[in-house]
Parts: structure tokens; sequence; C-alpha cells
């Protein structure tokens, strides 16, 4: 990991920041790190709420009452999902 040492400091009314706090939490970061990756360019994703992957997680539990092959295959969609879901390949 990058070892940061250098602050920067920026004033916002409290509604920016309520705001950026927002967004930054919809994508999963904290807020230094979206606000680093907005400067350097980047536009981070937002996650999905954690009931999506519940919902996910239940569909592969039912999947372990089918045959193998089916639950392998049904496996194999929820993964692909999932990937989709957090940016993956």
């Amino acid at each position: 990991m990058r070892k940061r040492s250098v602050g920067i400091n920026v004033r916002v009314s409290v509604t920016e920041k309520r705001k950026m706090t927002l967004m930054a939490k919809r994508c999963g970061l904290s807020l230094s790190e979206y606000l680093r990756q907005r400067a350097l360019g980047y536009e981070p994703g937002g996650h999905p709420p954690t009931e999506v992957f519940d919902v996910l997680d239940k569909i592969d539990e039912m999947a372990e009452n089918c045959s193998a092959r089916e639950g392998a295959a049904i496996n194999a969609k929820t993964d692909r999902i999932r990937d989709l879901l957090i940016g993956g390949n």
C-alpha cells in the first residue's frame, strides 16, 4: 500500500460534505478514497445493497437441491452476476 503522508484541506459547506459522504458510501468507499479517485479522474461505481447478494446466496442454496450439473450451472450464473455487480470481468 502506498504511504500517504501529505494532506489537502478543502473547505466545503455542510450540504456539500453530506452529499460527498453519501456518494462515497454508495460506492463503498471512504470519503477520502472517493475524493482521491474523483480528483484523479476515476469514476467510482456504486455497489448494490447487500440484500442483492443475500438473494444470490439464497439462489446458491437452492441450487444445492438440484442435480450436480444443474446446481453447477446455477452457481456459475450467480457467480457471473456477482462479478458484474462488483465490477469483475
